[in-house]
């Protein structure tokens, strides 16, 4: 199985725990939902019906469980960024998610190959 991976934002403007949940739920799930279900298996308490509905836990309860499950879905994501990129906040703009070129990896992008790549 092909994903293609996009480079550039896949959330901006926030910092809220439910939405960067959401949006990289519903990202790793695109990518592998075996992924996403190794992580709502370590984390269950953010486990919805599906991805689509993760963010409607009660994040006043589990505030922490929240911040090392946005964490763990980064560090899984940042797994599928093929070489010479990442995922994660952009260098400029702190609310600015998604994948991004990496000025400090010696790698070259081939920008024409690295949306088909999947490890």
């Amino acid at each position: 199985m092909t994903v293609k991976i996009e480079l550039g934002t896949l959330i901006h403007g926030t910092l809220r725990s439910e939405d960067l949940l959401q949006a990289f739920a519903d990202e790793l799930e695109r990518i592998n939902p075996v992924a996403l279900s190794r992580v709502l298996k370590i984390y269950p308490e953010v486990r919805g019906k599906s991805a689509t509905n993760i963010a409607e836990v009660d994040q006043t309860s589990i505030g922490e469980v929240l911040s090392e499950a946005i964490e763990m879905l980064m560090d899984a994501l940042n797994e599928y960024a093929p070489d010479g990129l990442y995922f994660g906040a952009h260098e400029g703009d702190g609310a600015d998610f998604g994948f991004w070129t990496d000025e400090d990896s010696d790698e070259d992008v081939d920008m024409d190959s690295f949306g088909d790549k999947i490890r």
